[in-house]
C-alpha cells in the first residue's frame, strides 16, 4: 500500500512538474525571439564585456556602458532611417499621383507594341495602397507597442545575460548530461558558430550598403543613404530582399526617361549584390570560419525566421549547427 502511494505520489510530482513547464512555456513564448536576440548579442559581446569590466571592475556598470553602446549604434539610427522612409514615402506618393505617364506608355507602345495606360494603374495601386494603410492602422499601432515592449525585453534580459554571463553559462554546463571535454567543445562551437554568423553579417551588410551607395549615387537615385541603408538592412531582414528596393529604383530612373541607366543599375546590383555578396562571398566566409554548410545556413535562415522572428536569422543556423556539432562530437567519441 505504502509503495503505491508512493509511485502515485512521484506520478502526480512529474505530471505537476510537466504541467509547470508547459505553462511556464506559454508564458515565456511571446517572448522567445528577444530573450534568444539577447542571448545571442550577450555571446558576442562578452570578450568586449570582460576587458571593460577589468578596467571598471563593476559588472552593472560596465554592462550599461555596453547596451548604451548598442543604443546608439543599432536603436537610434534605425529610428532616424525609419522617420527617413516614412517622409520619403510621403514624398513618393505625392509624386506619384501628380505623376504624367502618358508619354511612357507611347513609347512603350512604339518599342513593343503594348498599350497599357501606366498612369491609370499607377493610380489605382496608389489608391489600393493608401486603403490598406488606412484600414491596417490600428494594427500598425499595435506592432510598434509589441516592438517597444519586446525592445525593452531584448536590453533588459541583454543587461543581465553580460552581469551574470559566466554563471550562467556555468549552470548551463551542469545540465548538459555530457563529459567535462565534450562540454568544452561544444560550447567553443556554439560560441564560434555566433560569432562567425553576427560577423559575417556585419561585413556583407556594410559591404552592400557601401557598393549600393555607389550605384544610387552615381545612376542619380534620390537620397542614395537612405536606400542603401535599406539595402544593408535587408542582410538582417531576407523578406526585405535588395531586389525590392533596387527594382523599383531602375523602374523609377525608366519612367523619367533614364531606360538606359535604369537598365545598367538593375544589371549593376543583380551581379555585384544579389548574384555575388549574397549567393556567395557570404556563403564561403560561413563555411571558411566555422565549416557551416551553405544549406544549414539557407534553412536555419528561412526556419528560424518563421519561428522567431528576426532572432531567427541567427537562432536558425546555430541551432542546426549545434545539431551537426554533436552529430560530429559523437563521432570522434565513439572513434577514440
Amino acid at each position: 500500500m505504502a509503495e503505491n502511494l508512493k509511485k502515485y505520489s512521484m506520478l502526480i510530482v512529474i505530471v505537476s512538474v510537466l504541467i509547470l513547464v508547459y505553462v511556464s512555456y506559454k508564458i515565456a513564448a511571446p517572448f522567445l525571439a528577444p530573450l534568444l536576440a539577447a542571448g545571442v548579442v550577450a555571446v558576442a559581446a562578452f570578450p568586449l564585456y570582460e576587458k571593460l569590466n577589468k578596467k571598471i571592475k563593476q559588472p552593472i556598470i560596465t554592462s550599461l556602458i555596453l547596451i548604451f553602446l548598442i543604443l546608439i549604434l543599432i536603436v537610434i539610427p534605425l529610428i532616424y532611417f525609419a522617420n527617413q522612409l516614412f517622409q520619403e514615402t510621403v514624398t513618393l506618393y505625392n509624386s506619384a499621383s501628380s505623376l504624367e505617364l502618358t508619354q511612357f506608355s507611347d513609347n512603350l507602345q512604339k518599342i513593343t507594341g503594348l498599350n497599357i495606360n501606366f498612369e491609370r494603374h499607377i493610380r489605382e495601386v496608389i489608391k489600393v495602397l493608401a486603403e490598406k494603410f488606412v484600414l491596417n492602422s490600428a494594427d500598425l499601432v499595435e506592432q510598434i507597442m509589441q516592438g517597444v515592449l519586446q525592445l525593452f525585453i531584448f536590453f533588459f534580459s541583454l543587461f543581465f545575460f553580460l552581469k551574470d554571463g559566466k554563471e550562467i553559462s556555468r549552470n548551463l554546463k551542469k545540465v548538459v548530461p555530457l563529459k567535462q571535454d565534450v562540454e568544452d567543445k561544444l560550447f567553443l562551437e556554439i560560441k564560434r558558430v555566433i560569432k562567425t554568423i553576427i560577423s559575417v553579417l556585419f561585413i556583407i551588410a556594410v559591404l552592400e550598403g557601401v557598393i549600393a551607395f555607389i550605384g544610387f549615387y552615381l545612376f542619380g537615385i534620390p537620397n542614395p543613404v537612405l536606400w542603401s541603408f535599406l539595402i544593408a538592412l535587408s542582410v538582417y531582414l531576407p523578406i526585405l530582399s535588395p531586389p525590392l528596393i533596387y527594382v523599383p529604383a531602375a523602374i523609377y530612373l525608366g519612367l523619367i526617361g533614364k531606360t538606359t541607366e535604369g537598365i545598367f543599375l538593375l544589371i549593376y546590383f543583380l551581379v555585384i549584390i544579389t548574384s555575388y555578396l549574397d549567393n556567395i562571398v557570404k556563403f564561403q566566409i560561413m563555411k571558411k570560419n566555422s565549416n557551416i554548410n551553405p544549406i544549414v545556413v539557407l534553412i536555419g535562415t528561412l526556419g528560424g525566421l518563421s519561428l522567431f522572428g528576426i532572432a531567427g536569422i541567427v537562432v536558425g543556423p546555430l541551432v542546426l549547427s549545434i545539431l551537426f556539432a554533436v552529430y560530429r562530437l559523437y563521432q570522434e567519441e565513439n572513434a577514440a
